[in-house]
């Protein structure tokens, strides 16, 4: 209990160091001719923080109550967050809208995040016109809902992935996907080919995916791919795009994602698979992503 009382005091000794008000002068004077101005001023602080972080160490070493206590104290793994800027919607009839505009914050690298919040607000707007416009012609007699949503897939202390889904009913139904996934240390979007030394990758993940469709459709019957089919009205998967929409999951796996009817029947929904990292290890560049 005395080391917690002896926290405490130096605790109140360093919040109570009076801050001179000439402070910011003093700052000016040091940084343009002699640095070593600060040094008395700033030596007081450091001995009652250095002093703090003793009995800290000692506290939390020998009382494991205090410890326990200290580990029950949130810590904020990230300060970038997704958070929703704007709600679109609009009904007429049977016809309504919900289209959400996020809204990224917390990136240092603030042409980024502009760029990305004006991408989103586009893309929200562009989604609002357009229902809007068919609302007015249909004149809501349709049967007609679309809603866009943003979801935050993974966010670790290098990646943080969003996902952006567009959902369509009219008659049948329909998902769109867009992802953005962020290298937090570079502060910039990874495209997916920036992940590869080369354009093999095309043909690697496609091939594993394949593999990975086939494979389920063994072992579930209700599972239907478009691979190896002999019917001409079908169309098979070839391959991935070079700009195929992935993002990349906290384990740091690529996953890949497909829009609703790109490689199965409506019923299946819009697919997504996982590439294990060691598909891919020998054409990865080395930036600590995928691991």
């Amino acid at each position: 209990m005395k080391d917690i009382k002896k926290l405490e005091n130096l605790k109140e000794q360093y919040n109570n160091i009076e801050i001179p008000t000439e402070l910011d002068s003093i700052i000016s004077t040091a940084i343009d001719k002699k640095p070593n101005i600060l040094s008395v001023y700033f030596r007081k602080i450091s001995v009652v923080a250095a002093s703090i972080i003793v009995i800290f160490t000692s506290v939390v070493n020998i009382s494991p109550a205090f410890a326990q206590s200290m580990s029950n104290i949130p810590v904020v793994n990230s300060i970038v967050k997704l958070v929703n800027f704007k709600t679109y919607t609009a009904k007429n009839g049977n016809m309504e809208a919900n289209i959400n505009v996020a809204k990224v914050e917390g990136l240092s690298n603030k042409e980024l995040e502009n760029q990305l919040n004006s991408k989103f607000i586009e893309e929200g707007q562009k989604e609002y016109s357009n229902f809007l416009k068919e609302m007015k012609e249909l004149k809501g007699d349709a049967h007609k809902s679309v809603g866009t949503s943003y979801e935050v897939k993974t966010d670790t202390d290098s990646i943080y992935s969003i996902v952006y889904s567009k959902y369509e009913t009219a008659g049948s139904s329909d998902i769109q996907y867009k992802a953005y996934t962020i290298d937090k240390k570079n502060q910039a979007v990874v495209t997916l080919n920036s992940l590869f030394k080369d354009n093999s990758y095309i043909d690697i993940i496609s091939n594993n995916i394949k593999e990975q469709m086939s494979e389920q459709m063994k072992t579930d019957n209700s599972k239907v791919y478009f691979i190896d089919s002999s019917d001409d009205t079908d169309d098979n998967f070839d391959k991935i795009k070079a700009d195929q929409t992935f993002y990349i999951n906290s384990d740091g796996n690529i996953v890949i994602l497909f829009n609703k009817y790109d490689v199965a029947p409506g019923y299946m929904g819009a697919p997504e698979f996982v590439i294990p990292t060691n598909v891919v290890s020998n054409i990865l560049l080395n930036r600590g992503l995928v691991k």
